[in-house]
């Protein structure tokens, strides 16, 4: 069986690997590197991991606990190597033949603790909301499963509605087009199938009924 540990564990692996993968692809420069960068920064990618951490995990308590340091793991990882590949530079206007500039320590952590308080509202959400989705009631699952790709959606028109065109955007509003529709579509197959299942135990129970009624008027 599978310890506390070892999905802790695995949980700050993948969150270190989704924190640094987005801007080493993004520096790239090629189009599927690109469009890869893309769908690892956004918000929703990192709602998607913070709820499959949950699912693995074994209780509500490691779930949202590993939720929310997987988090944090992946916000520190992201503006690490955003600092270490160059960012979070400023003039420096003491000496004008440092051409590399300052490192803006203030930017750096405040950017870094922001997105941390984002982390602790919503990673836990979506780590229980995960681990309900494995083991809640049938009243539970449904809305469960339903939140990443509500998360999915709600992002990506936020995205397409204000976020400007331009050549840059000839490559990002298509990845938030067939992304919105490919989450439209995963609900729209949790919603049918539990409304299938939910029919089939309906009939399966009436037939059993109608059964027992035929036997006992013998």
């Amino acid at each position: 069986m599978r310890s506390s540990t070892s999905t802790i564990t695995l949980s700050l692996a993948v969150g270190l690997a989704v924190g640094t993968s987005g801007p080493l692809l993004q520096s790239m420069g090629e189009p599927v590197s690109h469009v890869a960068s893309i769908a690892l920064v956004s918000g929703w990618m990192y709602a998607l991991m913070a709820f499959s951490v949950g699912w693995a995990a074994r209780s509500k308590s490691e779930a949202t606990l590993a939720a929310l340091a997987t988090l944090m793991v992946a916000v520190a990882a992201y503006y690490g190597t955003k600092a270490a590949q160059g960012g979070f530079r400023v003039p420096d206007f003491d000496n004008p033949a440092n051409t590399d500039g300052l490192f803006a320590w203030n930017e750096f952590v405040s950017v870094i603790v922001v997105w941390c308080l984002f982390a602790v509202l919503l990673g836990p959400l979506c780590g229980f909301a995960g681990h309900l989705s494995r083991t809640g009631s049938g009243t539970l699952r449904l809305p469960s499963r339903l939140l990443v790709p509500a998360v999915v959606v709600f992002e990506t028109t936020l995205r397409l509605m204000h976020e400007p065109g331009g050549q840059g955007g000839a490559v990002v509003r298509p990845v938030w087009i067939v992304t919105r529709l490919l989450a439209v579509a995963a609900a729209l197959v949790l919603v049918a199938t539990v409304v299938v299942t939910t029919r089939r135990k309906r009939d399966g129970g009436a037939a059993r009924g109608g059964t027992d009624v035929g036997c006992g008027s013998r």
